[in-house]
């Protein structure tokens, strides 16, 4: 491992002549890519994870210079920056900001005024005075004097004038017209080169075998971005969200395969652009039981709520009389600064000057205005005590300027933002009346009354008042109302910068069990998609899925006319299961992780109770082996799918094979040898073909289920060495998947699959 800084690297792409001659396109990108890749490889992150993995910076920075990918991403951003750099005859001279010409001017006005004093008092100093002048000038070795300061500052505010073919790569860097990524440097940074960095650090990271459950504790900075596994359909919502400014998107996948986790990180930002704002999230769950006007008031009340909270959140809360007291005691520490400062530079101008200095600076400063005095006169006829004195002066005085100018354009700033929450006051008080007429049935009363008194203390008189109630908006009134609202909430908080978008998920949609009342729920809703400037998201059924992929074929459905996207979520990969685990428990072998996938089936779900229960166990066994791992996760699997089981069991009629069934279901929990287990399955299948569908298909279920446990007990032992650790495996987690809506198809596999071990038996 390397710990190379990089300012370190030896770059070739600046003395790259021909390359620059040839492919000036191409060069001027790969040397964007390298610039954005150089502060990238100072991130926190990416230096702790080379470091952690055990890889060198060097072959990281070559890895990612050499992505072909990144390279097109960083040109597209070029283009996006607006940025023009025409191709020149030769490498050109750098080109300094006015920062940088400013900081060069201070820094000689300094060294020529030292040289000036120096000057002028060199006949009147003793030998002693001008040997320290001199050491002052050049000082040892030219690091402490008055030169050796001055190259310093120009070093480190303007690192290097100019680039030339030929520089050392510690003095070369490329100027910002030269990389042209302009204000793109911060997304080029966030969204290309990170990301490329990551997949480097996760595909070269280190692989430990081991037979003992050892780990380290996660790292809490990096649990945010380990959150979410890169999967295909992660990286196409990402996309989505990205593109899209008004759309539908219909979440699909099995139960456990992370529809819900996939929302949540929406509302967390993981799958939003670093360079645009945070969008404003509302997650709301579907009801089992609807009235299709209520949900949509429900959703009416939930964006007003999350419109309130992030109003308040991005604006200036604070009361006005907390407000007043924090103005004043920052004007009372600008003051007494100010004080201390002038007591200060009025004391070493009286000590320098002598006598009346206020006195004679005004008038000499008056005679300079009216001409009788030139600068140069004030200069030469000026002792060094009063030049002194005067650059004292004339310091105060800047400074009184520059106070000045702060304070105008803090004033302005201030202006400014007390216009927005003006604005943002406005739109606060229009949410607060959305809300308030969601939730109450709002009465108005009007009247007026009137007295006439008569003689003989004779009265008359009459009262008239009305009284309104207002009336419930019908399901379309509340449509429209919600589609109103969420279109200006989506425009101001964009206009405002208070967050980037609308984005609006339904979740646990898919938890409605009957496909007629799913349909039904999504006539009734659609009505609130397709808002300009908000994004929509619901989980659905796998049933959802098969609809939607009938469009064009003459069947459509309510889903295929209510989403424009639908994303199906997988369960994991091999390689995705190990990395979720890796991201997680830091420092674990790949046996464990093989065991976890093989047993969630790549669920991520059930990936995550695996990991839970290990972690667990490694708190109260030191160091426990595989096979005390796999045996108490299977055992608990065991344990609770036989009463799933025979709870299944107690619920058909009664009958001799039922009885028979339950006595080998009765059986499970207590074996734990895997040639018992096996046995024990191949009883429960041996008469899966006959008698009743319900007692048959128990049997396949629960037959497949014991010796899927079987085998993984056979397998997970400690005799597997990394050797054996193979993608063969990653059938188990395919029987896995299979085992509820397949069964027998499941067995049939596991079988196949244990027929290829030479040391299992083969069963049919």
């Amino acid at each position: 491992m390397s710990d190379l800084h990089p300012d370190e690297y030896e770059s070739d792409l600046l003395r790259d002549g021909q390359g620059f001659i040839e492919d000036f396109d191409t060069w001027s990108a790969l040397l964007a890519l390298e610039a954005v890749l150089d502060e990238a490889l100072t991130e926190p992150e990416i230096a702790s994870g080379l470091r952690r993995e055990g890889l060198r910076a060097e072959d990281a920075r070559t890895a990612v210079l050499g992505d072909v990918t990144a390279l097109a991403r960083i040109r597209m951003e070029r283009e996006r920056a607006d940025v023009v750099v025409e191709r020149p005859r030769r490498l050109p001279f750098r080109r300094v900001t006015v920062r940088e010409v400013g900081w060069l001017l201070v820094t000689c006005a300094l060294l020529v005024g030292y040289l000036r004093i120096l000057q002028l008092t060199w006949s009147s100093m003793p030998l002693p005075f001008q040997l320290v002048g001199v050491l002052g000038l050049g000082g040892v070795l030219g690091l402490g004097g008055v030169i050796g300061m001055a190259v310093l500052v120009i070093g480190r505010r303007i690192p290097g004038l100019f680039v030339t073919e030929g520089w050392q790569r510690t003095e070369e860097w490329a100027h910002p017209e030269m990389v042209g990524l302009g204000d793109r440097w911060e997304f080029a940074l966030r969204e290309i080169v990170l990301p490329a960095l990551r997949d480097h650090l996760r595909d070269h990271r280190r692989i430990r075998s081991g037979l003992e459950l050892v780990f380290e504790e996660p790292d809490a900075s990096a649990e945010l971005e380990a959150g979410l596994v890169r999967t295909a359909a992660v990286k196409r919502l990402r996309r989505i969200v990205d593109r899209a400014d008004s759309v539908a998107v219909a979440l699909a996948g099995h139960r456990g395969t992370g529809k819900t986790t996939s929302i949540r990180s929406l509302e967390q930002g993981l799958l939003s652009r670093s360079d645009r704002a945070a969008p404003l999230v509302v997650v709301a769950s579907a009801p089992a039981a609807y009235e299709a006007r209520d949900f949509v008031l429900h959703l009416h009340a939930l964006l007003c709520k999350a419109v309130l909270a992030k109003i308040s959140k991005g604006s200036r809360t604070v009361s006005g009389r907390l407000r007043r007291r924090r103005m004043l005691g920052r004007s009372f520490r600008k003051a007494l600064a100010f004080l201390v400062f002038w007591g200060v530079a009025a004391s070493t101008v009286w000590l320098l000057w002598g006598g009346t200095p206020w006195q004679d600076l005004w008038t000499l400063a008056l005679d300079v205005v009216n001409g009788r005095v030139t600068p140069q006169q004030v200069w030469t006829g000026q002792s060094t005590a009063k030049l002194v004195a005067l650059g004292v002066v004339s310091l105060f005085l800047l400074r009184s300027v520059f106070g000045v100018v702060a304070a105008g354009v803090a004033v302005a700033r201030l202006l400014i933002a007390r216009r927005r929450d003006i604005r943002l006051a406005g739109f606060r008080r229009l949410t607060e009346q959305q809300l308030d007429r969601i939730r109450f049935l709002q009465t108005y009363t009007t009247g007026w009354s009137g007295k006439l008194s008569m003689p003989l203390k004779g009265e008359a008189g009459r009262t008239w008042s009305t009284q309104r109630a207002e009336q419930q908006l019908t399901h379309p009134e509340v449509v429209d109302k919600f589609r109103e609202f969420a279109e200006e909430a989506a425009r101001r908080l964009d206009v405002e910068r208070v967050a980037g978008r609308v984005v609006i998920a339904i979740d646990e949609l898919d938890k409605i069990g009957e496909p007629d009342k799913a349909h039904q729920f999504i006539n009734d809703v659609k009505g609130v998609f397709d808002v300009p400037g908000c994004l929509f998201f619901v989980s659905v059924s796998d049933d959802a899925v098969l609809g939607f992929e009938q469009r064009g074929l003459g069947v459509r459905d309510a889903f295929d006319s209510a989403f424009s996207e639908m994303v199906r979520l997988e369960p994991f990969t091999l390689d995705e299961s190990r990395l979720w685990i890796a991201l997680r428990l830091r420092g674990i072998s790949e046996q464990f992780c093989y065991l976890a996938h093989c047993l969630s089936g790549g669920l991520p779900r059930d990936l995550k109770r695996c990991a839970t229960e290990m972690v667990d166990l490694a708190n109260e066994v030191y160091q426990p082996s595989l096979e005390v791992v796999a045996r108490s996760l299977v055992t608990g699997e065991l344990a609770g799918k036989a009463r799933a089981f025979i709870a299944t069991a107690a619920t058909l009629d009664r009958s001799p094979e039922l009885v028979a069934l339950t006595t080998e279901l009765l059986g499970i929990p207590g074996t734990e040898e895997p040639a018992a287990l096996a046995a024990i399955a191949e009883r429960l299948v041996a008469d899966g073909d006959t008698g009743a569908a319900a007692i048959s298909d128990l049997r396949w279920h629960s037959g497949c289920f014991v010796l899927f446990c079987a085998t993984v007990l056979e397998v997970f032992d400690d005799t597997l060495t990394g050797d054996r650790l193979t993608p063969r495996l990653h059938r188990l987690a395919v029987v896995r998947q299979r085992m509820a809506m397949h069964p027998k198809q499941a067995w049939d596999d596991l079988v196949k699959f244990r027929g290829e071990a030479p040391s299992q038996p083969s069963y049919r």
